[in-house]
């Protein structure tokens, strides 16, 4: 008997972990199946969702800045986010003049990943940056930003001034070009891999520490008191990860912006 929990557990696990890591799984309505809806992808409809839930917000805030210039209420909460996202990140890497041009996309990094990560941890949803294709998505989204405001603001002699750096003999360009190339593409590959493995190993402790309360009845107690906490710390996780993954964005961009600083 408690090998086949323990075999259903598994199966629930890697079903509703492991696969959705880089899950296919197509979305469709409960009870009622949908044919045209086949073409969804469950993750892919948490990102549309996660979407318009953010459109809907920057509709009320806009609403409530024209009614009154003062803000109030929730309005006043999201100009404190923007204020510390653009002072704390965004000015404090790329300065005032150039920073400006960046407060929208990090505001928005900043929700996106928050908002998908709390979400999941919510019944009836699922938390799509535990999905690698969603994480690798938004690396990929930062890579070209990147390398748009490379060309935008400093030219082609930019571009070669972030991956050929500044005074090296001639015979050392090669090598250097390579490892410059190889050491951009480790921090996208790192932005992707370091939020996508955080949130999936949360749910992965929370899961099975869960399942051991089915395996072994009341005697593993301890591990559903564990698990209530590791609830609560993946909240706390929520806010980290997506406050750790806009950070570096915004680093690993002024890198690339400005080499000589």
């Amino acid at each position: 008997m408690a090998s086949e929990k323990q075999d259903a557990l598994q199966e629930f696990i890697n079903h509703h972990v492991m696969r959705h890591a880089g899950s296919v799984d197509t979305w469709n309505l409960p009870f009622v199946h949908v044919n045209a809806l086949d073409w969804f992808h469950y993750d892919s409809v948490m990102v549309v969702f996660v979407v318009a839930l953010l459109v809907a917000v920057a509709a009320v805030v806009r609403r409530a800045y024209r009614r009154s210039p003062f803000p109030r209420g929730f309005a006043s909460v999201v100009e404190a986010y923007v204020l510390f996202i653009r002072d704390k990140i965004v000015y404090e890497n790329f300065g005032e003049k150039e920073g400006r041009r960046f407060v929208s996309f990090f505001c928005t990094l900043f929700v996106f990943i928050l908002t998908a990560n709390l979400l999941g941890l919510f019944p009836l949803f699922c938390t799509a940056t535990g999905n690698i294709s969603v994480t690798a998505g938004l690396a990929l989204i930062f890579m070209v930003l990147t390398l748009g405001a490379v060309m935008k603001l400093r030219g082609l002699h930019g571009l070669k001034a972030a991956f050929v750096p500044a005074g090296i003999p001639r015979g050392m360009v090669g090598p250097m070009v390579v490892m410059e190339v190889i050491s951009f593409f480790s921090r996208v590959f790192a932005l992707c891999v370091r939020l996508f493995a955080n949130m999936l190993a949360g749910h992965m402790v929370i899961y099975s520490m869960l399942g051991m309360t089915v395996v072994f009845g009341w005697v593993a107690f301890p591990a559903l008191i564990m698990a209530v906490a590791m609830y609560f710390f993946e909240l706390f996780m929520a806010f980290l990860q997506a406050y750790i993954f806009t950070l570096l964005s915004a680093i690993f961009m002024n890198m690339m912006v400005n080499p000589e600083h």
